[in-house]
């Protein structure tokens, strides 16, 4: 019986597969979360979004883990974290459209909700908590500063 390294040349690389196997798995969902709920008005697809994004984290929680810390070996051309943010981006729209979002606020609220998002998965890799449960709360802090006053 061989030892991992009859198949990757070094830790690096061994770290390297690792991103490339779960990103081809974390990726759908992750690209199903934008588009899931585009039959909603905005808050409840935020918040469907949100919660499906969480999900899919929970789900590849020690991936993300190992991610995080090793960051920089990061294989180049990852196009998810620009996917989120355009997802994201759409959504805002959606509420700007609806009414239910200041227009002055559409450009930067989705940098807020996706930075957001990757601050508390952080923080809850670290703490070992879940990340589900903190979905409707961030909706509601979020959007609590930028609904349009109508």
């Amino acid at each position: 019986m061989g030892t991992l390294y009859n198949y990757f040349t070094d830790r690096d690389a061994l770290i390297r597969g690792l991103f490339e196997s779960r990103r081809a798995s974390l990726r759908p969902r992750l690209l199903a979360a934008i588009s899931a709920g585009a039959e909603l008005a905005f808050e409840p697809r935020l918040r469907r979004f949100v919660r499906d994004v969480f999900d899919a984290f929970e789900a590849h929680r020690s991936f993300l883990k190992v991610a995080i810390e090793n960051e920089h070996l990061k294989p180049p051309g990852s196009t998810t974290p620009q996917d989120l943010l355009a997802g994201v981006r759409d959504i805002v729209a959606a509420g700007v459209r609806e009414g239910a979002i200041a227009d002055h606020h559409a450009e930067l609220l989705p940098l807020v909700i996706t930075g957001t998002i990757r601050a508390i998965v952080v923080n809850r890799l670290q703490t070992g908590a879940a990340f589900t449960a903190d979905a409707d709360p961030i909706v509601d802090i979020l959007l609590a500063g930028v609904r349009s006053a109508r």
